[in-house]
């Protein structure tokens, strides 16, 4: 224990014995969650694409879609098994942000990418003439 005077700007001072007695700790370590990689079926039609995504045990206030530069991550946490689960598609141009959707029931993640109207196939009538 060492409670020699040190010399300060103000004089001398005493150094605390008690924080001197403890030896120094090692930082703490945040407590690693493994990561799953759900399994994801995609589909494609005129309208949207559609992917459904596997994350039983993931509540609905766990899960997190980030849509940013035509990449659409999901991460979900599973409290009861101690992992998170993350994946993260490329996805085509066209797709439209502001009406983007999901929708969790029964540990099955369903998320709605409607396309851009301007991008959607239309029927050309052809008229006589």
């Amino acid at each position: 224990m060492n409670t020699h005077p040190q010399t300060t700007e103000k004089g001398p001072t005493i150094m605390n014995a008690q924080l001197q007695t403890q030896a120094p700790r090692a930082p703490e370590r945040a407590r690693q969650r493994r990561t799953v990689t759900p399994p994801v079926d995609i589909f494609e039609n005129n309208e949207e694409l559609l992917l459904v995504a596997d994350v039983p045990g993931a509540p609905s206030e766990a899960v997190t879609l980030r849509f940013e530069r035509n990449q659409l991550a999901i991460e979900a946490r599973c409290e009861v098994e101690g992992f998170d689960y993350v994946r993260s598609f490329a996805l085509p141009g066209g797709v439209d942000p502001e009406r983007i959707r999901a929708e969790l029931r029964d540990g099955v993640l369903t998320v709605h990418l409607p396309r851009h109207d301007r991008l959607r196939p239309r029927q050309i009538s052809v008229t006589t003439g």
